[in-house]
């Protein structure tokens, strides 16, 4: 009995030496990074009152922090994590306003190996990646004209907010994301955002992005389909999540309000390196279910954007130029809801941004940029600002 009860305390120690030698052998890594963007300078939109004087962050990127962690599992497997969060330094406060969550960048866990990678949590939306590859002012949704048109609620029209004509934020909750490994150049991504609705398993977001990228061309597009309430967002403050728009008569003033219980988008994309500069070009086209039966059956509300850019080399940065035209459209009969003469259901706006990035080293840049806005039936607004950023 004592021989046995000897060999299996030694079988035991043995497998636990045996498992701190594995773990020894497994190649952990944790890193904590971020980027923190400000500038000073002065906003005006087109529809806007006046300017505003501000210091605000993210000029030219949001500002972010967090961890990000990788695990080697032996066999060409590993493990991966990621918890990133936004900021406002200008203020001290968390998230890119008062409603994101901590971790409203990402907070995903998955696997990558030679099959890909797949992840589960919060991570990318389908537009995000095609969207800031390419323009040339890349993720900045304070002066990308892509960015401000498909993805902010800047500029006003009959007291009427801009909505973001992108449903959907750019990165999605309650998310199973899987990459594809690089084939010839290509990189493609699907994504599936649960609604976690009792009954309403139809709520549920879905979609596709690839991109090519080989010597000075690159190119992608991408397909997202997003449905109201998923997640769950009645309100619509800060990032617009719910596309709409408001029909308007220019004479009495009255409006009629379209919202979306659906919204399509399909992009495309690309650039091409001349060395001396980069040029760039996008085609996004949305359409939309509306949420009123009627509405739906009786409106037919859409809408278009082509942006055009460019990046030139001068010195230790780079001269940025984009321009982005967006035009909303709802067609329908709008007579018995607005009146029989002079309805406007459709707008378009026009914005352009002129700017410099000069990199003081791999870690810091300075920036200046100007945009001119202009939206229909509305005064043109100029912004500009100043900025630093670094990364850490």
């Amino acid at each position: 009995m004592k021989l046995i009860k000897h060999a299996a305390i030694g079988s035991v120690l043995g497998l636990v030496a045996s498992a701190f030698s594995m773990s020894a052998f497994a190649q952990s890594n944790v890193q904590v990074g971020g980027m923190v963007d400000v500038y000073a300078g002065s906003i005006k939109r087109s529809g806007d009152a006046a300017s505003t004087s501000v210091v605000n962050s993210s000029g030219m990127q949001t500002s972010w922090w967090g961890f990000k962690g990788t695990e080697e599992l032996g066999g060409g497997l590993q493990a991966q994590f990621a918890l990133t969060g936004f900021f406002r330094p200008d203020v001290g406060g968390m998230g890119r306003n008062n409603t994101d969550t901590m971790f409203a960048r990402d907070a995903n866990v998955g696997l990558s190996g030679s099959f890909g990678r797949v992840s589960l949590g919060r991570d990318l939306a389908p537009n995000f990646v095609p969207t800031l590859t390419f323009n040339p002012f890349g993720s900045s949704f304070a002066f990308s004209p892509l960015g401000l048109h498909t993805q902010t609620s800047s500029s006003r029209y009959r007291g009427q907010a801009w909505s973001a004509t992108v449903s959907g934020d750019t990165a999605w909750s309650n998310e199973i994301m899987y990459v594809t490994p690089q084939l010839g150049g290509f990189t493609t991504s699907l994504f599936l955002q649960l609604g976690e609705q009792a009954g309403k398993s139809g709520k549920n977001n879905y979609g596709v992005n690839t991109m090519y990228a080989k010597g000075p061309l690159s190119f992608g597009g991408y397909f997202q389909s997003v449905k109201v309430s998923n997640p769950v967002d009645s309100v619509t403050t800060g990032d617009s999540r719910v596309f709409t728009f408001t029909p308007y008569n220019q004479v009495t003033g009255a409006t009629y309000t379209l919202a979306a219980s659906k919204n399509d988008t399909w992009f495309v994309g690309g650039a091409y390196d001349l060395q001396f500069m980069k040029l760039f070009g996008t085609l996004n086209y949305s359409t939309t279910k509306l949420i009123g039966a009627v509405d739906d059956s009786k409106y037919d509300l859409k809408s278009n954007t082509v942006q055009l850019g460019v990046s030139v080399p001068v010195g230790k940065g780079s001269v940025l130029a984009s321009w982005a035209r967006t035009n909303v459209k709802a067609e329908g009969d709008f007579t018995a809801v607005l009146g029989s003469s002079d309805v406007r259901s459709s707008i378009v706006r026009n914005t352009a941004s002129l700017g410099y990035d000069y990199f003081l080293s791999k870690r810091t840049d300075v920036y200046t940029v100007a945009s001119y806005d202009k939206l229909t039936d509305q005064a043109s607004g100029i912004s500009f600002g100043v900025g630093i950023r670094q990364r850490f």
